[in-house]
């Protein structure tokens, strides 16, 4: 059953006039990214995945394991490969380094250097030296061709997440710093309600989990001695949270108290400015961003 995706492109239309106002990311850029982003969400609602028919003991995923391993995650194979294509011709249209990485892509997909079925295990696998060696062919857009297949990808790992939700064990909140569907690193959390609880985008599948506040949500540390946060007065409703035990960070959103919607992927290109920041203070993101870099 297809569900109504009105309101969330409204919401998305709304985002988009934000980012366009942000002097360090082209228009032509978001522009692409909102083409993209309208099509991943036509596509999640369609998208055909056959989830496995067995999954871990409740204990094991309450302990840390993943209810699937990433590289056997499933997905909608004929509609990653459609999109595949149809975001390639999105980008040669664009202009400049990210059209020229693009024809170069379109060159070894013609030539049978790459495939798309190969790129997906590629993705699964989270093969980086693969997609290093094609990040040294296009210098001026060195994540193009990771962008491209993830971006395929992403609305039936999307569908699969949530239909594999539904197979979790209960839990208040998820302490072993990674997704339990998929065992991704979060990609950015946000602060809801007025007790300020927790929650995590997953970085591969996009599954939101509950985390705990007090606490690093990549290695679990939870001596406030060793975490704390700073703001930028400049992004207001962004914080960056910061562990000292293993030198990583994350950003999080708290809207709590403004107008605004919640659209992680988006959320993290709008608050950009703070990974400069947090960055040259010696703390290293563990994931890239929701579209490659």
């Amino acid at each position: 059953m297809e569900h109504d995706i009105t309101p969330i492109v409204q919401r998305l239309d709304a985002k988009l006039a934000h980012l366009k106002g942000k002097q360090y990311l082209p228009e032509s850029l978001v522009e692409l990214l909102g083409d993209v982003a309208r099509l991943q969400l036509t596509a999640q609602a369609k998208a055909v995945v056959e989830i496995p028919t067995q999954f871990p003991e409740a204990e094991d995923v309450l302990k840390g394991r993943a209810l699937v391993d990433r590289e056997r995650f499933p997905y909608d194979r004929p509609q990653a490969t459609e999109l595949l294509l149809r975001f390639l011709d999105l980008i040669k249209k664009n202009d400049g380094a990210l059209a020229e990485a693009g024809q170069v892509i379109a060159t070894a997909l013609d030539k049978g250097e790459i495939e798309s079925s190969d790129l997906f295990v590629r993705v699964l696998e989270d093969d980086a030296e693969f997609f290093g060696s094609w990040a040294e062919r296009m210098p001026q857009a060195p994540q193009t061709l990771y962008f491209l297949t993830y971006a395929a990808l992403a609305p039936s790992l999307a569908a699969a997440a949530v239909e594999m939700a539904d197979y979790l064990p209960d839990a208040t909140s998820w302490a072993a710093g990674t997704c339990p569907i998929c065992g991704g690193l979060p990609l950015i959390s946000r602060l809801e309600d007025k007790e300020g609880v927790r929650l995590a985008t997953c970085s591969f599948c996009a599954h939101e989990y509950r985390v705990r506040r007090l606490a690093c949500a990549i290695c679990g540390e939870s001596d406030l001695n060793k975490l704390t946060y700073f703001t930028v007065a400049e992004e207001p409703g962004f914080r960056v949270d910061v562990c000292t035990s293993c030198k990583t960070y994350i950003k999080t959103i708290d809207f709590r108290a403004m107008d605004r919607t919640v659209l992680p992927a988006f959320d993290d290109l709008d608050s950009l400015a703070l990974d400069f920041v947090a960055r040259e203070q010696g703390y290293s993101r563990p994931t890239l961003s929701a579209w490659g870099f």
